[in-house]
């Protein structure tokens, strides 16, 4: 359901301004700029394509995941299932990304009541902490625009929560649907004119429609507002505590025997536990100039644990019967100039006579945690090395950040112009720790009724322990002036002024190979948009500039000798440039009788661009590396129609996402071998071309409203073929209905049927070693393809009762 979303023109936005202020009961200037915190108050100049949608758009969906939420109503907008969880999407638009997952570029910033909700460690998107029966508005904003500073590369999503003012009722959500699906939701708010009051709670559980794949959400957040003849403030109150398990992409061979339900190995698991405290401000200096203040707290936890096959087998390296690593990755990535300092010996015999014995030098043998390097595994456990086809791979994330800002704001008249500017600064602040572990295990894989999943030994890899502490600071200035150089004509002017630091310390390693590290970073941003506008339309061109700066879990996986497995490894940090990117964006907007068109051509050329290397059988093996030139140039074309009781909206964009520079792809698993040559022009993975939609809505009672919408994406290139050598993933055409029925009582019910001819498609690809895991168990697994499958047929149910 990708449903228009734009707002078109600057008089229905001063209209709803004026609205928003009587509504509240405070006297609101009439000063508006573009800035996280003026979207808290709602006094903003919307961008060239910004979409919007409205607490009524995001409660039809009744579902709690807000990528999901997103890629169903909004223009170019794609999510790539790498997971199967819908917590732990990769949204995607305009080929620019926000993902939870680390090893992703991160090109989208998110605010959650001006406070910036990325993750301080890899910039990073927990869909899990945000429940969207919160939220009284979502805004995307388009473009590289400067002044959302750190992330901006394609686009800003500003999140704003309800309130006692907003939200004045009482509301039960009850959900249910097919893979176990249940939740309940409790909301309540009101205030007195004065004082108002917001609370919701928020649990939701499912078995998942994969194999082994239950999670658990629990998402608390509650506000207080006091508004006041001049002044307004809010105290927000967040908590969650959420166990996700998302298992991840299949091998394609896997699918034909064991169905698209399988996992490969198990558990993926994922838990979160946030605290976050955020005070809004918002005060009325007089008639023509308003301070915005904004402070917070935020501390999540994140802890992983993931379940692999094994980089290690069975040696003896003249000490006795040990582990080392495979021989495979020592040849990929072993170090020439320690090759004639180490002893090179051969596996040990083994029953199955194996001819083709795999030669160890001394230095592969892995020392376990707790003993000294040398001490063989038969010393330590009476596990015997070789049933150790496992492993167990472990990180704890710990997040502590705080930050301040001010905004002042301000309407000023020269001559016949009339500016309204907004000058900022703010600070915000990191305090990360991290560490991670590798544990031995045994993987369950005799049998196809086998559960894949992994029971560790309590033995450690020493070479794969890592102890990090971080400390991040990104301080920031910026002005942003509106100038209405007549009725018709408006330009739009910003920049802003970045510095960064980044300071790690190695809990584990000192010297040459340590994490330690300073990092700096600054940067000066431009934007420029020019505005026209009449009767029933709007044109507009703009120009924006944007960076972000290497993240700490960039910075310590980016040496292509030591590559690391995430989210569980750092290596030695090779420094890293920042990212810049640079937008041209031309649009229209006309509105009609009972309509509105919107169409918009754009081009973003990203400089130093920051892409994760595969190196390993794994996809989550690799490094970091900086890409000098990459492009994201598209359009896109939407219209909403309405023919007395038929609404109809249709949209259809289309992207080019293109390497510009020529450099060697790794990617050891791909079919036609690693190493591959990319040349500019190639398409980067995991982009649809074009993504299409179609919805209509038509009220068949006074209260029963039923819609039926159709969605299209096009293929896509598996990750790890950036030379565009293989096949793409298929595109693919989902059909969806819902229903739903509001009676005047407060009762309201509905359904949503997703893919309803139960297609079978998928939307994320990339390659590993399958038969590491499955060559005993079926003998005709030979793909290196791994896919995400897309959700098969899933009906969910809910009914809400407000008063």
């Amino acid at each position: 359901m990708k449903k228009t979303a734009y707002l078109y023109l600057a008089s229905c936005i001063a209209a709803s301004f004026q609205a928003s202020a009587q509504e509240q009961g405070i006297e609101q200037v009439t000063v508006y700029g573009q800035s996280p915190l003026s979207f808290v108050s709602g006094l903003t100049e919307y961008s060239p394509a910004s979409q919007h949608l409205d607490a009524d758009a995001l409660e039809v969906e009744n579902g709690n995941s807000l990528a999901r939420i997103l890629d169903n109503q909004l223009v170019s907008v794609s999510i790539n299932d790498v997971q199967n969880n819908p917590f732990q999407a990769d949204l995607q638009y305009r080929g620019f990304t926000a993902s939870p997952l680390l090893g992703l570029p991160q090109g989208l910033s998110v605010y959650l009541n001006g406070t910036r909700f990325n993750e301080p460690f890899g910039d990073t998107v927990n869909w899990d902490l945000i429940p969207p029966s919160a939220l009284d508005s979502v805004t995307l904003v388009s473009g590289a625009n400067p002044v959302f500073g750190q992330n901006t590369l394609g686009g800003a999503l500003i999140l704003n929560t309800k309130d006692g003012f907003s939200f004045p009722h009482n509301k039960v959500t009850v959900m249910g649907g097919d893979f176990s699906q249940r939740g309940i939701n409790l909301e309540s708010g009101g205030n007195n004119g004065e004082w108002g009051y917001y609370i919701n709670i928020n649990k939701y559980e499912e078995d998942g429609w994969r194999d082994y794949s239950p999670s658990d959400i629990q998402q608390g957040l509650a506000n207080i507002t006091h508004k006041g003849e001049d002044s307004a403030t809010r105290i927000t109150l967040a908590v969650n505590e959420n166990d996700l398990i998302g298992n991840g992409a299949i091998p394609v061979d896997l699918i034909p025997h064991e169905g698209r339900a399988a996992i490969y190995t198990r558990p993926d698991q994922t838990f979160t536990n946030l605290r976050f405290l955020n005070l809004n401000h918002e005060w009325n200096l007089d008639d023509d100039l308003v301070l915005r203040l904004n402070a917070y707290y935020r501390e999540n936890e994140i802890e992983t644990y993931n379940g692999d096959d094994s980089d290690y087998e069975e040696c003896d390296v003249g000490y006795g019967e040990t582990l080392c690593e495979e021989d495979e990755e020592a040849e990929l990535f072993e170090d020439d100039d320690d090759d004639a300092e180490a002893a090179t010996l051969t596996t040990s015999d083994d029953d199955d006579d194996d001819d083709d014995d795999e030669e160890f030098e001394e230095d592969d043998a892995v020392q376990f945690v707790g003993f000294d390097p040398l001490v063989p595994l038969e010393n330590i456990s009476d596990v015997d090395p070789d049933t150790l086809d496992g492993t167990a791979n472990t990180s704890f994330t710990d997040q502590q950040s705080f930050g301040f800002s001010a905004e002042l704001a301000g309407k000023a008249a020269t001559g016949s112009m009339t500016h309204h500017w907004v000058v900022g600064l703010g600070i915000d602040t990191a305090d990360i720790s991290f560490r991670s572990d590798t544990e031995f295990a045994v993987l369950d894989n005799d049998t196809a009724e086998s559960s894949r999943g992994v029971t560790g030994i309590g033995v450690f890899d020493e070479g794969s322990r890592v102890r990090l502490t971080t400390d991040v600071r990104h301080t920031y200035a910026f002005v942003s002036d509106v100038i209405n150089l007549n009725d018709n004509w408006q330009l739009a002017l910003a920049a802003r002024y970045n510095k960064s630091t980044i300071d790690m310390v190695d809990g584990v390693e000192v010297g040459e190979g340590s994490l330690n590290g300073n990092h700096a970073f600054n940067r000066f941003n431009p934007s420029a948009t020019v505005h026209y506008r009449t009767d029933g339309y709007h044109a507009y061109a703009s120009y924006s500039q944007s960076s972000r700066t290497p993240t700490p879990a960039e910075l310590s996986c980016a040496d292509e000798d030591d590559p690391c497995k995430l989210p569980n490894g750092f290596v030695a940090d090779p420094p890293l440039d920042q990212v810049r990117t640079d937008t041209l964006e031309l649009g229209a907007n006309i509105t009609l009788e009972n309509g509105l068109i919107h169409a918009a051509v754009y081009r973003s050329e990203s400089k130093d661009d920051i892409i994760f290397q595969q190196a390993g059988d794994r996809a989550s093996v690799g490094y970091f590396v900086n890409v000098d030139k990459t492009r994201r140039q598209g359009a896109e074309f939407s219209v909403l129609q309405q023919w007395d009781d038929l609404e109809v909206s249709a949209n259809v964009s289309y992207l080019q996402a293109t390497f510009e520079s020529p450099f060697v792809s790794f990617s050891p698993q791909n079919p036609m071998g690693p190493g591959r040559q990319v040349t500019p022009g190639d398409t980067i993975p995991g982009q649809p071309e074009w993504l299409a939609g179609v919805e209509v809505t038509y009220p068949l009672l006074d209260n029963l409203y039923i819609s039926a919408d159709v969605d299209y994406a096009s293929g896509q290139y598996f990750r790890g073929d950036e030379a565009n050598e293989n096949r793409e993933l298929d595109g693919y055409t989902l059909v969806n209905l819902s229903a739903t029925y509001a009676h005047s009582s407060g009762i309201t019910v509905g359904l949503r049927l997703e893919n309803v001819f139960d297609t079978e498609f998928e939307t994320f690809g990339t390659y590993g070693e399958a038969d590491e895991v499955l060559e005993d168990i079926y003998d005709d697994i030979e793909s290196t393809e791994f896919v995400g499958p897309g959700q098969p047929r899933t009906l969910r149910l809910f009914a809400s009762y407000q008063f």
